[in-house]
């Protein structure tokens, strides 16, 4: 029985309109229309939450900063990443307080809490600040590089924290990304520099992993092996296709090309009566030679 993506019976529809087997064929579009509009819609529901879902890099938290804040950066920090982490925690130079310590915290793009005390540091001044250095590197690209590692030692990482900052007034902004296993014990910890995305250093990692891609993430490129696909045509000589030609056979006699040759037959015997009329004809030659 024929039944739709709804589970009803197309002859149970026919028969509500007996009118031709047309209408049973306009019933089943109906019914195939339907099926494809209840996908669409998956589809469409599904790809939104997605789109909702979509993980939050550093860089993107960054944006919701206050302009006048947004120069002033010395820290980023972020707990249990999987690899995003839920929050992102954005310390910057606050002249007006008494320990130059603001704290942002952003999650699901908006600003959520913004106070002047941070669990990551007691004390800021200008010197901590990240500069005009730009920040090449996202926390994404630096997650990729510590899970290849991770991976290149077989280790199991089931959480990552991040944390973004200098380590002096000369030094360059580095990420430092823990990786994390179920038990909460840190196996590992790579840092990247914001910059150029160059590893200086991954303690707990003692093998590194394949030269796939550069710590920037961008994927090193591959020189193809060349292959000559053209063929040159040629036309073989006159003496090639002769020397190629099957010698021909004492007993051929016709030598025209491009026609089948055949061999001489030996002449046939004559029979008994044949050779009594060749008797005769040689004796009469004897008796008159004219």
């Amino acid at each position: 029985m024929i039944r739709d993506e709804s589970g009803i019976s197309l002859l149970t529809l026919h028969k509500e309109f007996p009118y031709s087997n047309a209408g049973l064929y306009f019933l089943g579009a109906q019914a195939q229309i339907y099926g494809i509009m209840r996908w669409a819609i998956f589809i469409v529901t599904s790809w939104a939450l997605c789109a909702a879902g979509m993980a939050e890099t550093a860089l993107d938290a960054l944006k919701e900063l206050p302009k006048d804040q947004a120069a002033r950066i010395a820290r980023i920090e972020a707990r249990d990443g999987t690899p995003s982490p839920d929050r992102w925690y954005i310390l910057t130079d606050d002249t007006n307080a008494e320990n130059g310590v603001h704290e942002f915290v952003v999650s699901n793009g908006e600003i959520v809490a913004s106070r002047s005390v941070s669990q990551f540091a007691d004390h800021l001044d200008p010197d901590d600040m990240l500069g005009d250095t730009p920040l090449t590197i996202d926390s994404d690209k630096a997650a990729k590089v510590a899970r290849e590692y991770a991976e290149a030692n077989g280790a199991v990482v089931t959480s990552m924290n991040y944390e973004l900052k200098k380590d002096g007034p000369d030094a360059a902004p580095a990420w430092t990304v823990s990786c994390v296993d179920d038990k909460g014990n840190k196996v590992g910890q790579v840092v990247i520099t914001a910059g150029k995305g160059n590893v200086v250093s991954h303690d707990g990692f003692a093998l590194e992993p394949a030269p796939e891609a550069t710590p920037s993430g961008t994927p090193r490129h591959r020189e193809e092996p060349h292959f000559d696909t053209y063929a040159k045509p040629e036309v073989a000589s006159a003496e090639v296709t002769a020397a190629a030609r099957p010698a021909a056979s004492p007993g051929d006699d016709d030598n025209t090309p491009g026609r089948r040759r055949r061999k001489k037959q030996p002449p046939k015997q004559p029979n008994a009566i044949g050779r009594a009329f060749q008797s005769v004809g040689h004796t009469l030659e004897k008796i008159n030679p004219f």
